[in-house]
């Protein structure tokens, strides 16, 4: 069987979803460098429908029904698309489609305070929407994907270790209040209307875990400059707080060393060898390298009263 979903498959997926696969066209293409986009999934457009289905060789790394819940949640609260269909057997899901002039989310629209103000009230609307079947455990993901290079006689970063024992400094953190949350802060995962409006898509990781996560990965897209950052955190959370903006960048270097190892894994076992896995692993390593080596990384552990 294909490791990747091929015609026919997605020719299924669309007939299943009541579409025909004849007046499909296709969906984004996979890139990894610099915006992750379109790499779990292969997707179509078919009837102001757009539908993706997860390729077979990602399966067994995603909670599918917690990924599907959590979309279904985000197009009940108005945080994302109406889910029209789904399949958890495949990971597909049909929704529906964003009319011509909606765009994936740019730099540029990350630096427009108008912007940022109308992702984070999409945020809020998903944390503020019905559990999810699943608490999201980034820390057990990372250690997960660990045990998967030395599975597959895959070399780790030399600084693997130093990296590990710096993150795990902010583990304490599991133990917040829980919201249902994407778990995923990439750019392309955010959609812009033709008039500011925003819808967030993308729940391959959804579950349960501290809101502050989404915010903290949202920061991190947006700017290197933390005093830039704190702008977009009021308008999540309505007035600057150092503790909760200490809690959401340290979620963000969390992120950093799981999305970093999880290319690197990919770069050497996914069938499709041409997207720039590795890459986009190094870049992240890189960012997570700099912050951790930074005085601000200690002070961010004690503001948050998760120091020993």
């Amino acid at each position: 069987m294909s490791q990747l979903v091929t015609d026919d498959m997605m020719a299924e997926t669309l007939a299943a979803a009541g579409l025909d696969p004849a007046a499909a066209t296709p969906g984004p293409a996979a890139l990894a460098s610099p915006s992750y986009k379109a790499l779990e999934s292969r997707s179509a457009l078919a009837g102001g429908t757009f539908v993706k289905r997860m390729h077979p060789e990602m399966i067994h790394w995603f909670d599918l029904p917690a990924a599907i819940a959590g979309a279904r949640a985000a197009g009940d609260t108005g945080a994302g698309p109406k889910v029209l269909w789904s399949d958890e057997a495949t990971g597909a899901i049909a929704m529906t489609a964003c009319a011509k002039g909606w765009v994936t989310a740019r730099q540029h629209h990350l630096q427009d305070a108008q912007t940022v103000g109308t992702i984070m009230t999409a945020l809020r609307k998903l944390h503020a929407g019905p559990a999810l079947p699943r608490r999201f455990d980034p820390f057990a993901e990372i250690d997960r994907v660990i045990e998967a290079h030395g599975a597959q006689g895959i070399a780790l970063p030399d600084d693997i270790l130093w990296l590990r024992r710096l993150v795990a400094q902010a583990e304490p953190l599991l133990d917040g209040a829980l919201a249902p949350c994407r778990n995923d802060g990439s750019s392309s995962n955010i959609l812009i209307g033709p008039e500011g409006e925003v819808l967030l898509v993308d729940y391959d990781r959804a579950g349960m875990n501290d809101p502050l996560y989404d915010v903290g990965c949202l920061l991190a897209e947006m700017t290197d400059i933390e005093t830039d950052m704190e702008a977009a955190y009021t308008a999540y959370a309505g007035s600057f707080d150092a503790a909760g903006f200490a809690r959401a960048r340290l979620w963000s270097h969390v992120d950093d060393l799981m999305h970093a190892l999880w290319a690197r894994l990919m770069s050497h076992l996914s069938e499709r060898g041409a997207v720039e896995w590795l890459k986009y692993g190094e870049w992240r390593l890189l960012r997570l390298r700099m912050m951790l080596r930074h005085p601000s990384f200690e002070e961010k552990i004690r503001i948050t009263g998760v120091a020993a």
